[in-house]
Order: structure tokens, then sequence, then C-alpha cells
């Protein structure tokens, strides 16, 4: 009787298509199925209350904390010029490795540092202020959007799995995989070398130095960089809890035991917890990842691969995060998805790569108390998480500080022995 009801709902929809244009299809579709969702927080208030509890628990505990910080610090040196500077610095290395300008290197940095969505953040901030074309904008989005090693390594393989040594290998094979696809997607439009060839290295590097020496409002500069900070926070904070609402009405409709009786009768036998974390996990990562370590093959290599795909793609939640800055620029978001189901295909493959060589090897780093209560891990979880992302935003900047003026050095020394190449064969 069920698969009847389907079969009729099949049938109404292809008739629908049939008679709608794409457009009017599309707004139909999303309207039915916000529809959907609000019937199903009616009929099931208590749930969906507690999803939304949930949700704002990630928000408030670990995401604000962990962010903020580098949202605040990143408005400003991009305001300051300091960005800007170094990026043009970095270029001679950026531009042979990925086909972006330098200031790809501090967007690539602090995506990698902070994690989800600083990346698109950052990229949508240089865009709308013309520092990057809107090629290099789409180059910079394939690779600059990745997850933070607190998530991967802390919340993921410690505080899930209980295995730092997981943590490792998840992080190596997604910043692995993001930096195959960035080196894929150099060869974008790939023609725009030419014309981004043309750029006076020394006069751009000496435009910027005068604009970071030049006098500036700085309370104006932080308080619109905290305005702001806080503005994507709470964007984010909507962004989760309206998922983790998605993902308890979703299961309200019992999909998985139909998807795995499909399975079954194609001979296929996979844990349920595996089939619901995986699937969920396409839609928000941190669900994703709790189920898939609560199933009896937590540590096994399927599941792992499983795992490093879900990071790689990162969810329809962080996606929907990355869209709210990219819809204010002019990027291709099919190319951006494109790119990330990409990094999670790449990540998945680089985790069969390296399981042995890491996982045979015990890597103890961080000292972890299970013990602690609940309040105890809300309060000083926030605290640390929020003095943690400070000192690695702060260390990150000196990195590239340093990486920078070695950088131009060596370009320095590069064209001088370049000329002076050019000048002996002249002579002879």
């Amino acid at each position: 009787m069920n698969y009847l009801l389907y079969l009729i709902i099949l049938i109404m929809f292809y008739k629908i298509y049939r008679n709608l244009k794409l457009y009017k299809l599309k707004n139909l579709i999303y309207s039915l199925i916000f529809i959907v969702l609000i019937v199903l927080i009616v009929l099931n208030p208590k749930n969906s209350i507690d999803a939304a509890l949930r949700g704002i628990d990630i928000w408030f505990f670990t995401v604000l904390p962990s962010l903020l910080p580098f949202f605040i610090i990143s408005e400003i040196t991009i305001k300051l010029g300091i960005v800007n500077f170094i990026g043009n610095l970095l270029s001679p290395l950026m531009k042979p490795l990925f086909n972006v300008p330098g200031e790809g290197a501090f967007v690539f940095a602090m995506s990698v540092t902070s994690g989800y969505p600083v990346g698109a953040k950052l990229i949508s901030k240089l865009r709308m202020e013309n520092k990057i074309s809107q090629i290099e904008a789409q180059r910079l989005a394939s690779f600059a959007s990745t997850s933070g090693p607190l998530f991967i390594i802390g919340a993921v393989a410690i505080g899930m799995f209980h295995n730092e040594s997981l943590g490792f290998l998840l992080a190596l094979s997604h910043y692995m995989g993001a930096i195959t696809v960035g080196l894929i997607f150099r060869f974008f439009k790939y023609e725009s070398i030419i014309s981004d060839s043309k750029k006076n290295y020394k006069k751009d590097l000496k435009h910027s130095y005068k604009y970071l020496l030049k006098d500036k409002d700085i309370g104006s500069i932080m308080s619109n960089a905290v305005n702001d900070a806080m503005n994507t926070i709470l964007i984010i904070g909507g962004f989760i809890i309206f998922y983790s609402v998605v993902i308890e009405s979703l299961n309200s409709f019992n999909i998985i035991p139909h998807i795995l009786k499909l399975l079954k009768y194609m001979d296929i036998y996979i844990e349920e917890n595996i089939v619901k974390g995986f699937l969920f996990g396409m839609i928000e990562i941190t669900n994703g990842a709790k189920i898939l370590s609560e199933s009896s093959n937590n540590n096994s290599l399927f599941v792992f691969v499983l795992l490093s795909i879900i990071i790689g793609w990162s969810g329809l939640s962080i996606h929907s995060q990355a869209l709210s800055f990219f819809s204010k620029i002019d990027i291709n978001n099919k190319l951006y998805m494109l790119s990330k189901l990409m990094h999670g295909i790449f990540s998945g493959i680089f985790t069969i790569i390296f399981y042995n060589p890491i996982m045979s090897s015990a890597l103890k780093v961080f000292n972890y108390n299970m013990n602690l209560n609940k309040q105890d891990i809300y309060f000083k979880g926030f605290f640390d998480n929020l003095y943690i992302s400070f000192k690695i935003i702060l260390f990150i900047l000196f990195l590239l500080i340093i990486s920078s003026i070695i950088s131009s050095i060596l370009y320095s020394i590069y064209k001088l022995t370049l000329k002076k190449t050019i000048k002996k064969d002249l002579i002879k």
C-alpha cells in the first residue's frame, strides 16, 4: 500500500513538471519542503525544540568562542591593509601553485586554522573590495573553504571516537584533498594567466606598503569589525539551529529503514548507524559524525572513509552558510558545490592511502579528561576555545608575516639571478 502511495506521488510530481517551467517548479518544490517542515514541527513540537536547543548548545559553547576572534581580527587586518601587504609579498608563491593572488595564502591559512565558514567569508570580503577578480575568487573558493583542526581532531576524533590517531589521519586527508582540488582548479579559465602576469610586483608591493602606513580611524575600524563579526556569527547560529531541526524532522519520516530495505534487496548489508550517519552527515557534519561514532564498526576503515567524505563535502548546513556570503558576489555556486564534492572524494581517497602508515603508529599529543561534569565542560570549553582561538590567529599572522618576508627575499634573489644570467647571455 505504501509503495502504491509513493507511485501516485511520483506521478503527481511528473505531471507538475510537465506543466510548469523550471524556475516555477523550483519555487514550488521549495515551498512544499518548507510546508512539510512546518507540519512536522507542529506535529512533533518537543522533538523540534530539543533539536533547536542542541543547535543552540553547539553554537554558543563551541562555534561562537572558536570563530568570533577570527572574524574580528581578520576584518581589522583587511581594513588596515595588512592582508593586502602580506598578499603582495606572498604572490610569487601562490601564483605558480594555485594561480591566485597572494591574499589567497591569508584566506587559506585562516580557513585551515579556524574552519568553516571563515574561508567563504574572507573570499566574499576580498571580492567585494575588488582585491581579487571573479575568476580568482572562484579558484580560491575551491580549496580555501576547509574544516579546522580543532573540529577534526578535538571534536570528532577525540570527543566522539576517542582516537587521537584518527584525528591526524582525517586532518591530513582533509587538507591534502583541499590542496589537490586547488591544484586542479588553477586551470579554471587558464587563459587569464596571461592578463594576470602583466601585474607589476614591485609597484603593487609599494602601493600596499604606502596604504599600510596611511593614517586610519582605528576606532571606527574596530567598531565595524565587531559589528560585522557579530552579524556573521548570528547568521551561522541560525543555520546550525535550522539544520538541527531539519535532521530531527527527517528522522521522523523513518527514511533509514526504507533505505536499509532497499540495500538488503540488493544483497548489501550495512549497519543502520552507518547509513544514518552518512546520510545525515551530508546535511550536517556534526550530527553525522556523532552517529557514525556510535556504530559498532566505528573503528573500521570504511567508517573513516565515510567520515572523511562528509567532512570534505561539509554538508548542506555549511554550504548554506558559505552561499550566504557568496550570494553577495559574482561566484558560480554550482562550481563551488562541485569543488566541495571533489574535496570529499579526494579526502576519502587520501584516507585509504594514509590509513596504514598513520593508524599503525600511536600518536598521543592531547591530554583530555572524559570524567568532567557537563557544567565544567561547557564553561571550561567556552573559555578554552576563546583563548585557543586568539592564540592560533595571532600565531598564524606571525607565520604569514615571516613566510611572506622569506618569499619576498627569495623572489628578489631569483629576479636578480635571472637578470645576471640574461646579461651574461647578451655579452656572449
